[in-house]
């Protein structure tokens, strides 16, 4: 879930691993926005390791996202009543969704239809008018229709859905959590992808990524059952899952079904169900499992712990990350441009898409008006404790910042939407 509260496995204990991937892998979202977009791609030797590494992260990157999102409402809602988690998610993720569909994508100008498309049931990834903040999208359709689930959870903790899933964890050598979670994502794919293709989260990726936001909180309602799993399998996850990796890699270079681990292919004339694509599911669920629980379980080893850096980090992931494509684009434009090679131009991107993506968090974080549209919590009060406010306690002063920095972040959204039809578009 978007928070900038760190997570917790109990009241009192930090779970710093869980913000830490939650920052590592929305960083690992804006570079690879930058590499798959960008027109000269690898090629010759390396561009098959190239391939390798892209396809294979991009089957487990939102996966994970996903799960940490689960585990987010958890412990939102250890907090909160189901009615204060629901206009919590209403306001966090639609206030967003709403300024960039309108303003930033400039869908005031369209309207009534992007308001249509809006309501629209998978409306095709051209149409989309949220864009990248599908995920957003998604994220808040899944929180409104797991609520009353949620709630269940919550307020019959040693009911029968925990018993079961702690009864899952406590399966010998862990193969409860290896095996059911990946059995019921494949039965997902096997029944909905062959017949529509699954891009940003629509179709048959709808049903899968909301089964990973339920995992998430699942698992970490648990509490310690999920942690102690966690370290019995780290060390065969860290085996098997590389073989994993490899075998659907080639499963995907070489199947005689197209698109067999995207789906669709019934159109292309290919029978729905066969060995091959039930294979291919199959190998495809496990695969991106492993690496969700690979990923897990190691940070819980070596990144469960505090760093100076973690807050700032952490409330900085869901405002760069609406305005991550609209400085992504304009540099992919450039560089392209000048026809700098992949590699020169990733070495370049990267470190100019980071200062470029801080900039605009640390405008906006100190606008009132611009934190919730921008997905920070706190108002006046919050801005306030940042500098340069809290260096004077002249009103004259502080007066002045405010409409400075109410300007800037003006100016950097109408920069922003300029960049992306000029250079971007």
């Amino acid at each position: 879930m978007m928070t900038t509260k760190s997570l917790y496995s109990d009241s009192s204990t930090r779970r710093h691993d869980i913000d830490w991937l939650r920052i590592i892998l929305f960083g690992l979202l804006i570079w690879f926005h930058f590499v798959v977009f960008y027109p000269y791609q690898p090629e010759g030797l390396l561009g098959l390791p190239y391939a390798f590494v892209v396809a294979v992260m991009h089957q487990w990157r939102l996966a994970a996202l996903f799960v940490i999102s689960g585990m987010g409402t958890a412990f939102a809602l250890r907090r909160r009543t189901w009615q204060q988690y629901v206009r919590e998610r209403g306001s966090r993720l639609g206030i967003p969704l709403i300024f960039t569909i309108y303003i930033l994508f400039f869908g005031i100008f369209e309207f009534t239809e992007k308001t249509t498309l809006l309501f629209t049931i998978f409306p095709g990834g051209d149409a989309m008018p949220y864009g990248h903040l599908w995920f957003i999208y998604n994220l808040l359709i899944y929180s409104i229709i797991l609520t009353p689930l949620f709630h269940h959870v919550k307020v019959n903790p040693e009911g029968s859905i925990m018993r079961s899933v702690r009864y899952t964890m406590n399966i010998r050598a862990g193969l409860g959590i290896l095996i059911l979670p990946p059995i019921i994502l494949a039965l997902n794919a096997i029944l909905f992808k062959p017949w529509e293709f699954g891009e940003v989260g629509m179709w048959w990726e709808f049903p899968r990524y909301m089964l990973y936001f339920l995992f998430g909180f699942l698992m970490i309602s648990a509490k310690e059952e999920y942690f102690k799993v966690l370290e019995m399998i780290r060390t065969p996850l860290t085996i098997i899952t590389p073989f994993l990796a490899i075998i659907w890699f080639i499963m995907m270079l070489v199947s005689e079904v197209p698109s067999v681990m995207d789906g669709g292919w019934v159109d292309s004339g290919y029978p729905a169900f066969s060995v091959t694509a039930t294979s291919a599911s199959i190998i495809q669920s496990f695969h991106a499992w492993f690496w969700c629980l690979l990923i897990f379980s190691w940070s819980s080893k070596m990144l469960n712990g505090p760093s100076k850096y973690l807050a700032y980090l952490n409330e900085a992931v869901y405002p760069t990350f609406i305005v991550h494509l609209h400085v992504t684009f304009p540099l992919i434009a450039i560089l392209a441009i000048f026809q700098v090679g992949f590699f020169p131009a990733m070495l370049f991107a990267t470190p100019v898409l980071i200062v470029g993506v801080l900039t605009c968090f640390e405008v906006v974080r100190r606008a009132f008006i611009f934190r919730p549209i921008f997905g920070l919590r706190g108002g006046q009060e919050k801005v306030m404790e940042l500098f340069p406010y809290n260096s004077t306690d002249e009103r004259s002063l502080q007066v002045f910042f405010t409409i400075f920095f109410h300007g800037m972040s003006f100016g950097m959204v109408i920069v922003l939407m300029l960049s992306l039809v000029v250079l971007g578009g």
